[in-house]
């Protein structure tokens, strides 16, 4: 099995249960967090649970194209008016 890198922010008081239960089974972050995100997708297999039950509104995101350098030079300019 290839391993990959997962850079993810997380709630510092969820880290250091994270990293307290990896102590308690004598584990490194990095196999406790692998082996406890292994468990969720199974109990989600279990459950049935599917992408349309978790996503129940049916939203997508929007694709939003970025300003072209015309319109960042605009919006500029009126910001510079308003100091």
């Amino acid at each position: 099995m290839a391993t990959a890198v997962l850079n993810v922010k997380i709630d510092e008081a969820l880290k250091e249960r994270l990293r307290h239960y990896a102590e308690v089974n004598n584990e490194n972050l990095s196999v406790t967090t692998e082996k406890l995100l292994q468990l969720a997708f199974e109990a989600v297999a279990e459950a049935g649970v599917t992408e349309e039950d978790i996503d129940n509104q049916h939203t997508e995101e929007e694709s939003v194209t970025p300003f072209t350098p015309k319109e960042i030079k605009a919006l500029r300019k009126i910001l510079k008016k308003r100091k």
